[in-house]
């Protein structure tokens, strides 16, 4: 039996909800044969993921997640395989590490500025442990009564174009797959119908990614239908890419996205698709 997988999750240690533990204690239950771990620009949650995993009897891929800059796009680069204490991977999350806080600091001044009762002191004590971004304060300002859910928040305040959105600065896609390969990782371009490239813009990036060291394409995603996944399959054939693919579960902050079945039971992910990505040359 060709049991599913799921290589595309995040846990409390970005901005999931579930702790590397329980997210694999989750994959268990749900007979899972193995998960990456994919935490967005970190590889804080691991280690206590792997040693669950070990534990429980569930394969966990050490992998993450890099936010990347394409033309003039934010991208998203997955990376399995990775060996978490390289130094290339190091110096670029803590590049990471410190856009982010730059940039936390920058909406929350502004906040303040304007009366919200907010603070980088409250937001680094109300979530301790996770890299903190605009989902965390979103979620501070449901806290403290401001809006009734992050959406809201996000629609109010904190999206583009809203009064307290600040831009980030992008490390460039080939400096993230760069840091993945260096890692002894494979890299794949994430969930790439979500950027809205037109067809043939989406040639364009799927082969630029394919260019700078990207091995493989997310076909299997949550919000792909049959028609999509296949589109992709065909792309990815035709480009000399592997196929990755994953639910994108983040825990309660996306609700309907389960675990291994991605909406209303949709995906799902064979066993091959990653025995495809330990194939490649790393």
């Amino acid at each position: 039996m060709d049991r599913t997988i799921d290589l595309h999750i995040h846990t409390a240690a970005s901005d999931g909800t579930l702790t590397p533990r329980q997210t694999v204690e989750l994959a268990r239950d749900l007979g899972l044969a193995a998960i990456a771990v994919t935490d967005h620009d970190t590889t804080a949650g691991l280690a206590e993921a792997v040693a669950a995993g070990a534990e429980l009897g569930v394969e966990v891929i050490r992998g993450l997640e890099l936010s990347a800059g394409y033309l003039d796009r934010g991208v998203h680069i997955l990376g399995y395989f990775i060996d978490p204490d390289v130094p290339a991977l190091r110096r670029a999350l803590d590049w990471f590490v410190r856009e982010r806080q730059e940039r936390n600091e920058m909406v929350v001044a502004a906040l303040a500025a304007d009366g919200f009762d907010i603070s980088m002191d409250a937001l680094e004590a109300a979530y301790p442990d996770a890299v903190l971004g605009r989902p965390h304060i979103g979620d501070l300002l449901v806290r403290r009564g401001y809006a009734g859910s992050v959406d809201e928040a996000f629609d109010r305040w904190l999206d583009r174009g809203r009064p307290y959105y600040r831009p980030r600065r992008r490390m460039p896609m080939a400096e993230a797959v760069s840091a993945i390969r260096e890692a002894g990782g494979i890299a794949a371009a994430a969930h790439p119908l979500q950027y809205r490239f037109a067809p043939a813009e989406l040639e364009a990036f799927l082969r630029a990614a394919r260019d700078v060291g990207c091995g493989a394409l997310e076909a299997y995603y949550s919000k792909y239908g049959p028609e999509e996944q296949a589109m992709l399959c065909r792309t990815a054939a035709r480009l000399g890419l592997a196929v990755s693919g994953g639910s994108d579960f983040h825990g309660a902050v996306k609700p309907g996205i389960q675990m291994g079945s991605g909406i209303n039971g949709s995906l799902r992910v064979p066993r091959s698709v990653l025995d495809g990505l330990r194939s490649l040359p790393r």
